[in-house]
């Protein structure tokens, strides 16, 4: 009877066995997809240009250089853009919500607070120098300027949310502030204010951004102060932090920084000027940052 009982469910079990071993076979053939390694997905700002001259494609660039020096040690990554396009208070506030996880600007006590800083200058020391645009043809009125107090005789334009705005504010330059920035050029052209502070980096451009306004460089006179850029991420994002300062130390030490930073025409421009100027330098001083 026993002998009987096997021979009817002997077909079965063999029929088990089979699949059994097919399915083993299957899931030792499917390590990969069970095994995909994590991207970690992090959101800049828009309008992260691909143009050399915009503003934002050394920043975007240094960016993507940062994380790529670390992908041995911190795996892949997926840059994506926020859904809007949003700047100065508005994208620090998308920071601290967590909708961005990252930004880079000039840093302040404010910032410093409210995020995470990572303490290694993107732009060296070429934002600590800043020049003035003017009006064609009033040069004459600069030329004059010997001292701060000289300068205070005068009025800038800045937009409020700028941290160079606070600046000027606590050297009591007398200062007429908006929010915006492209707006600033026609006002200074329409005789709003008598110049605008721009940093060495940014100028060689921005002169010729709006030919018809016949604006020009100041040609006598260099504002200092310390003003390094950052990057920062939110309070709470100590891994990217840690990824960035370990990127950009990385490059630095292989010359991939420099290779960089040199690329950029303006750059180029205001690195050769800091050398070879003969201008009056103007030094301001900044509110004090506490340090954790």
């Amino acid at each position: 009877m026993q002998r009987l009982m096997f021979n009817l469910i002997a077909p079965f079990l063999s029929t088990i066995l089979i699949y059994s071993k097919l399915a083993l076979v299957a899931y030792a053939a499917e390590p990969l997809s069970v095994m995909a390694p994590v991207v970690t997905r992090i959101v800049i700002p828009q309008s992260s240009s691909k143009d050399i001259n915009h503003e934002d494609y050394y920043f975007s660039q240094l960016l993507i250089l940062a994380l790529d020096k670390t992908e041995p040690i911190y795996g892949a990554y997926q840059l994506v853009e926020a859904d809007h396009r949003l700047v100065d208070k508005r994208l620090r506030t998308a920071l601290m919500q967590g909708k961005v996880d990252l930004l880079w600007t000039p840093t302040e006590a404010e910032f410093e607070r409210d995020m995470l800083p990572v303490r290694i200058s993107l732009l060296k020391d070429l934002n600590n120098y800043r020049l003035l645009l003017i009006r064609k043809n009033e040069q004459a009125r600069f030329s004059a300027i010997k001292s701060l107090d000289d300068l205070r005789k005068l009025k800038g334009g800045m937009s409020s949310q700028w941290v160079d705005a606070v600046i000027m504010r606590e050297n009591n330059l007398p200062l007429v502030e908006v929010v915006g920035y492209g707006k600033l050029f026609k006002m200074l052209a329409a005789g709003r204010f008598d110049y605008f502070s721009r940093g060495l980096y940014q100028i060689q451009s921005e002169v010729n951004f709006y030919p018809e306004l016949e604006l020009q460089i100041e040609q006598k006179l260099m504002l200092n102060y310390p003003n390094e850029v950052y990057f920062f991420v939110n309070k709470n994002n100590k891994a990217l932090a840690a990824r960035l300062e370990k990127g950009l130390t990385l490059a630095l030490a292989d010359g991939s920084f420099d290779e960089l930073f040199n690329s950029i025409p303006r750059y180029r421009w205001g690195l050769d000027l800091l050398k070879s100027h003969q201008r009056r330098v103007i030094k301001l001083t900044t509110p004090p940052i506490p340090r954790s």
